[in-house]
């Protein structure tokens, strides 16, 4: 039956037009990074770094929750994950959809890092998007794919789950710089200081940044799964 379910939803995944929409949009963060790269930069790019980075992968978070999100939100209110409950051991079809949500994420984040690096290096003749950062792109990635199937599990609104999502994860950004000891408190905040992104001068252990957004990620399912056996498939 797990065998089933990953095999349909693989399907899903890479036939749906949602992925390759969002693989597209994954091209509007590096439109961005280039058209903010200052004139005569030096090679090195060095004090470039962390602001790029950051940028980066802020933006290939948000729409890696952006698709987790809407894909499960349009599957509830289709009706599919009604008709998958039906065919599947109960719970199976979430899970499932959760981990392709993960893997659409990542795919989604790589495309965002591949067209950053490109674009940085044809027009900026930078290198600073290396296999480190290609890593925490895929991390991010993948666990902002996750976050976005729980919150589109909650809402189940194709319309309102976009905003609700990007609305989840941006407050990181303004309070980076309003309140930055809060930051390590909010879902991406914690995501980026476990993954040594300097949106801040961390001042605590790592650690800590990873348990919290593990924290974050393990509540956001367990809700979700829970309203998932509570309420109504088809509505």
């Amino acid at each position: 039956m797990v065998w089933r379910a990953a095999r349909i939803e693989a399907l899903r995944l890479f036939t749906e037009p949602g992925l390759a929409a969002f693989l597209g949009l994954a091209l509007l963060p590096a439109i961005a990074i280039v058209a903010g790269l200052p004139g005569g930069v030096p090679p090195s790019g060095g004090a470039l770094d962390g602001p790029l980075h950051v940028s980066l992968l802020v933006n290939a978070a948000l729409l890696a929750a952006g698709f987790g999100a809407v894909r499960t939100a349009v599957a509830f209110r289709a009706g599919v994950v009604g008709r998958d409950a039906l065919v599947l051991t109960s719970g199976v079809g979430f899970w499932m959809r959760v981990v392709s949500s993960a893997s659409g994420g990542a795919l989604v984040a790589l495309g965002a890092w591949t067209f950053a690096c490109v674009g940085v290096r044809i027009f900026g003749h930078l290198d600073v998007f290396g296999a480190p950062s290609l890593g925490a792109a895929l991390m991010l990635g993948a666990g902002a794919g996750i976050w976005g199937a729980a919150i589109g599990a909650l809402v189940r609104a194709p319309l309102a789950v976009l905003p609700l999502v990007i609305v989840s994860l941006s407050p990181a950004m303004f309070l980076s710089v309003l309140f930055p000891e809060a930051v390590i408190a909010l879902p991406l905040g914690s995501a980026l200081l476990a993954l040594d992104v300097p949106i801040i001068e961390a001042a605590g252990e790592r650690w800590w940044s990873v348990g919290v957004a593990f924290l974050w990620l393990i509540g956001a399912l367990c809700l979700s799964f829970a309203m998932y056996r509570e309420r109504p498939l088809l509505s």
